[in-house]
């Protein structure tokens, strides 16, 4: 962890990004690779018996004239490759939001924070949150809807107040009574 240069606010913390799905992918190629290769010298070294599989591909190869098939495999090797960079190069994702100077919530935190927020306002049987860093879902099951939604709103903007910029709330109750949905 690394904090900011004295005067500077420390940068907010990013996630992985997409490239985190795609480096372990990568990573069990290259193993892959990887052992096919010492197989091969292994096997070309006389360390373990058997027949070389390489040279007898290579041979196969050799003088084959392009065809369809190969320029297939090109054309899609070459569009892997090609999405494999822009995925690397990709923004990454931030999935938190400043608490004052150089403190940050996850989007997780801020929903649970919502939620229990929700639960402690009267007449709010159950309540949930979804949040992003620029909305807040509360859903929730009410013994009435009258009167009940502007206070779980007011509960959970006073408990995300901290925040430097809180998120939009959107509050979604259901009558226990009626089964209604508002």
């Amino acid at each position: 962890m690394s904090a900011g240069a004295p005067g500077r606010p420390t940068p907010a913390p990013t996630g992985a990004g997409p490239v985190g799905t795609v480096g372990p992918l990568l990573a069990v190629l290259l193993v892959v690779l990887g052992a096919l290769l010492l197989r091969e010298a292994l096997v070309s070294g006389g360390a373990v018996g058997g027949s070389p599989w390489l040279p007898p591909a290579a041979d196969a190869l050799d003088g084959a004239a392009p065809g369809a098939v190969a320029i297939a495999v090109g054309a899609v090797a070459a569009l892997l490759g090609l999405w494999l960079v822009v995925v690397a190069l990709r923004r990454r994702t931030r999935r938190t939001l400043a608490v004052g100077s150089g403190a940050y919530l996850g989007v997780r935190d801020v929903a649970r924070l919502a939620a229990g927020a929700a639960r402690d306002v009267d007449g709010v049987l159950d309540a949930s949150a979804d949040a992003t860093r620029r909305r807040v879902v509360v859903r929730g099951r009410a013994t009435s809807l009258d009167g009940v939604e502007e206070p779980v709103r007011a509960a959970v903007a006073h408990q995300l107040s901290a925040l430097t910029r809180p998120p939009a709330i959107v509050v979604r109750l259901r009558s226990e009574d009626e089964g209604g949905t508002r």
